[in-house]
């Protein structure tokens, strides 16, 4: 049984998500592919997890290129999706507008993975930008004069369920 995880990642965030998500699935066969360097062959792997950052407010070029040539192909097969979103208000939204609604359908989890909100790997203005948000977290969150802002962080819980859950998918592909 084979697991390919394919995803891209800008700061790095994602990069140690699928790296958790692979130390989880210890014990199965699992492949990782970068988006941005190389294109994987579905008919490789049994199982796909697709995943990417949030990245003003899209997926990046090389995942919306990807799906657009591969969407068909993959919804005849087992798949799991996450982004990691730096803002978990926000996830909801993302995973409606970025993903389709036969991909979420057809999988067999959705998955918020979290995000952090780095300044490492980012240009000028992505920097501003990250700057700008970090400062509406830390105004939002003084309450009674009291400041104990809560920053984005990679949520190990939702890692956790979806290495759970392609073992699972694993167990009913072995059965079939």
């Amino acid at each position: 049984m084979k697991v390919m995880i394919a995803y891209t990642s800008k700061t790095g965030t994602t990069e140690e998500c699928v790296e958790r998500l692979k130390a989880a699935l210890d014990g199965m066969t699992v492949e990782t592919v970068r988006l941005d360097e190389k294109v994987p062959d579905l008919d490789s792997c049994d199982i796909l997890i697709l995943g990417a950052p949030v990245r003003f407010g899209k997926l990046p070029k090389c995942v919306r290129a990807y799906l657009k040539e591969n969407e068909a192909k993959l919804l005849q097969k087992p798949h799991a999706l996450f982004l990691c979103c730096g803002l978990a208000h926000e996830y909801d939204f993302y995973i409606e507008n970025l993903y389709s609604d036969a991909l979420r359908a057809s999988a067999f989890l959705v998955e918020n993975f979290g995000g952090t909100l780095s300044y490492e790997g980012q240009n000028f203005f992505g920097k501003i930008l990250i700057h700008a948000v970090r400062s509406t977290i830390r105004e939002n969150e003084i309450e009674d004069g009291e400041y104990t802002p809560e920053m984005p962080s990679i949520l190990p819980e939702s890692i956790g369920k979806m290495a759970t859950y392609i073992r699972k998918e694993a167990e009913k592909l072995q059965k079939a």
